[in-house]
């Protein structure tokens, strides 16, 4: 299911979001990046791309001076490992349009999706969990009608022991658990068990439009 927060997502991509922006930050940290005298207006870049040197953020808030990230991503590896911090006064260009809904995450949550949803329920987010949201392999053939995103998670030493019954997933624009904005919440037409390290399962989300 496409939720509505999704819709308004795709919306920004199809349409341009807000218009971009370049500059020169003044301040830059792990989430953030500063620019003093900016004059943004609040919260108007949400879901957009802030690129920085070799790295780039999805940015979850701004205010006028202060972009808020999810952390900093390096573009060929856009995992869960945080690209480098760039310069405090590193060129910066903001993208328009909107960073895609590339990640997937997994939940034991078995409850029906709802277009009001904006969050994954139950969402795992525990350090070194096997678990956690990852990108998607894309797949999609000329002229069809829909695309897929594929991900298998393992479970590792960290998840071990513990029996868990994984049922519905979502896909997000940043890797970040709890972060970020849900496009597509869908209840699996499977239940997968798993309890020890090394146990897997792969999760296939078909988008047709």
């Amino acid at each position: 299911m496409r939720v509505n927060k999704g819709a308004d997502l795709q919306s920004a991509e199809i349409g341009g979001g807000t218009y971009g922006f370049g500059g020169t930050a003044t301040a830059t940290g792990t989430t953030s990046l500063t620019m003093t005298g900016a004059g943004w207006t609040t919260n108007a870049y949400i879901g957009q791309i802030v690129a920085a040197g070799a790295v780039y953020g999805v940015i979850l808030s701004n205010t006028a001076t202060v972009l808020t990230i999810d952390q900093w991503y390096n573009p060929a590896t856009p995992n869960a490992t945080p690209g480098s911090t760039p310069s405090g006064t590193t060129t910066f260009a903001i993208l328009p349009g909107a960073a895609p809904a590339m990640f997937m995450a997994i939940t034991t949550d078995a409850a029906a999706a709802s277009a009001t949803d904006t969050a994954l329920t139950s969402e795992g987010s525990t350090a070194g969990s096997g678990m956690l949201r990852k990108p998607g392999t894309y797949a999609h053939t000329t002229s069809a009608s829909s695309y897929t995103m594929a991900v298998t998670y393992t479970y590792t030493s960290t998840d071990n022991g513990t029996t868990r019954v994984y049922a519905k997933m979502g896909m997000f624009n940043s890797v970040v658990p709890v972060t970020g904005i849900m496009q597509f919440e869908t209840l699996m037409n499977f239940t997968a068990s798993l309890s020890i390290t090394g146990d897997a399962v792969t999760v296939t989300q078909t988008v047709t439009e």
